[in-house]
């Protein structure tokens, strides 16, 4: 196996809690399942499951620091169960590109935007979604529909109440000037 293939593997090991169960108690067939090599696998099982368990841990809560400073808004609205969502989330997608924590907050919104949370909360997401594809991916335009009052943004954090009320939000990027409009 090709170094970058064992630390994709690796990668899963650290971020995927069920393949970390599966690995400790049957190492050898999840780890030919996964194209490693007896001694390759060997050496990651060597490694006591303490330590694997400790660095995925302060993967986890890195990952999940970088993401609440990019969700501001989004976190507001979820409070606790911010946690328990990004986990849920963080077992099934590993981000690939040199932006990780932009990839991991636009999978986060992605994810959010699919779940069980109250509408508020997909909205925030959907916002935060298309400002932070906007100033990540360096684009010149984005707009999003929103079904409450985002207008009045900075006084949210401490109201925590919107009206229901369709809202159009755009960005728009002229040379070096951006601008931001809620309608």
């Amino acid at each position: 196996m090709s170094l970058h293939e064992q630390q994709n593997f690796l990668a899963k090991l650290y971020t995927d809690a069920e393949l970390r169960r599966e690995f400790s108690s049957e190492p050898i067939s999840i780890g030919l399942a996964n194209n490693l090599s007896e001694t390759e696998i060997n050496e990651i099982a060597k490694i006591l499951p303490e330590e694997i368990n400790f660095f995925a841990e302060s993967l986890f809560w890195k990952r999940l620091r970088e993401v609440e400073k990019m969700l501001t808004l989004t976190k507001s609205f979820l409070k606790d169960d911010f946690v328990k969502l990004f986990r849920e989330f963080s077992q099934t997608f590993n981000p690939q590109s040199v932006k990780k924590h932009l990839e991991d907050a636009i999978g986060f919104c992605k994810f959010l935007r699919k779940s069980e949370v109250s509408e508020i909360a997909k909205n925030a997401a959907k916002f935060e979604q298309t400002k932070l594809e906007f100033f990540g991916y360096d684009q010149r335009f984005a707009v999003c529909k929103l079904d409450f009052d985002f207008r009045n943004i900075h006084h949210i954090s401490q109201s925590l109440e919107l009206k229901k009320r369709t809202t159009i939000a755009i960005w728009i990027k002229i040379g070096n000037k951006t601008r931001h409009f809620n309608f």
